[in-house]
């Protein structure tokens, strides 16, 4: 799918095409699950989440203003609804087996995931508070820049970047104990 072909389905899907819609669904659940995965970290969760947020998208696109990248507007909606899930349920289980089969981008990654700086890595990201894991997985590894991870967690662009320094000035500190 062209990048410049998202915003006329978006207007199509606004005037109340489903075909519109479900293209921009087929187009971006994929990225919305492993965007959100890295949040909630349980498989079945993140479905019900993205779902979720697909219902909410079709109900609520004629709010859609256009002031930010379709995806950010989904984002933001796919994350409101995980961190509710996660504030009710408290419940934030790995679900190895489909942890163990998410494709690796490349054979670097896949040979980092089997050493044991990528076990201390995780580890300590499981350690740091929510809203800087959150902050520092949108930067590090959604690569996100600081003004959508603002738009995306609601929170200024000054407090997103404490957040990301905190974290990194955590993991540093840590992994060197670890290693």
């Amino acid at each position: 799918m062209k990048k410049n072909s998202i915003p006329q389905l978006v207007e199509l899907s606004q005037k109340g095409d489903s075909n519109a819609f479900e293209l921009l669904f087929t187009t971006f659940k994929t990225r919305l699950h492993h965007s959100l995965f890295k949040v909630l970290r349980n498989y079945h969760e993140t479905e019900d989440v993205v779902q979720q947020a697909f219902m909410r998208a079709w109900e609520k696109i004629g709010t859609f203003k256009g002031n930010s990248n379709f995806y950010t507007w989904l984002y933001r909606i796919g994350f409101n609804l995980a961190i509710t899930k996660i504030n009710s349920s408290r419940e934030t289980q790995i679900d190895e087996s489909f942890e163990s089969t998410l494709a690796a981008p490349n054979d670097v990654v896949e040979s980092m995931e089997n050493t044991e700086l990528y076990a201390s890595v995780k580890s300590l990201l499981d350690e740091l508070p929510e809203e800087q894991r959150t902050a520092y997985i949108l930067c590090e590894v959604d690569s996100k820049n600081y003004e959508e991870i603002a738009t995306i967690t609601g929170v200024p662009v000054g407090t997103v970047r404490s957040r990301i320094f905190r974290a990194r000035q955590y993991l540093m500190e840590n992994l060197k104990e670890r290693l």
